[in-house]
């Protein structure tokens, strides 16, 4: 009998990559050299400006409120497993497998939905991980880069900016009645709106600022 039939194996290295991940990660962090802080950093330098709708993709599936290495093994993990619990039901109720290029692509999609909840669930019970200690309320009063193409009252578009600890926060901004903001404008969070979106102005001190 076949223990690892060929219909698992998109799932099985899938599982291995987040047990790949987990060994790295440790010795790692034996080196002192944090292979997720590294991540991090260079996806907090990514320029948002030149992809808006990636960067909405990165924000729904939590970079920036978790460590990078975190949402991979979630993603993987959760398509692993998907994936061979799914095989192993049609293979039980039905004697049949499913064919993975149809089955591979609903997993995936599966997994990006699950990080995303579960990323917003472990963003606030991560231990010791100081990128993630500010909240919602603490951007108000931060300096933001507009990053979506234009926005106005009623109307927001996405901006950015970096917190005390070096990491990178996506958000909705809009402006003021009768006013505007456009890409590349540096604007200042004055208020929250609603769960996600933030009244902004345009930076008040240009030259120092």
């Amino acid at each position: 009998m076949d223990i690892f039939p060929d219909y698992y194996s998109p799932y099985l290295f899938a599982i291995a990559f987040v047990a790949l991940i987990g060994a790295v990660e440790i010795i790692s962090l034996l080196l002192g050299n944090v292979i997720s802080g590294f991540l991090d950093s260079h996806l907090g330098d990514y320029d948002a400006a030149a992809s808006g709708h990636l960067n909405q993709f990165f924000h729904y599936l939590n970079f920036g409120r978790v460590p990078a290495l975190v949402v991979l093994c979630l993603i993987a993990g959760c398509f692993g497993l998907s994936g061979i619990l799914l095989q192993h039901l049609s293979v039980s109720l039905l004697a049949s497998s499913l064919p993975n290029l149809l089955l591979a692509p609903v997993c995936l999609l599966f997994s990006v939905v699950c990080t995303h909840y579960l990323g917003k669930a472990l963003g606030r019970w991560l231990p010791g991980d100081e990128t993630t200690a500010i909240n919602e309320d603490d951007f108000i009063g931060e300096m933001a880069i507009i990053t979506g193409q234009l926005a106005t009252a009623q109307r927001p578009c996405e901006g950015k900016f970096k917190d005390k600890f070096g990491q990178v926060h996506y958000l909705l901004l809009e402006p003021e009645q009768g006013k505007e903001f456009k890409r590349g404008d540096r604007v200042l969070i004055i208020c929250r709106l609603s769960a996600s979106r933030y009244l902004a102005e345009i930076n008040p001190w240009p030259d120092v600022l």
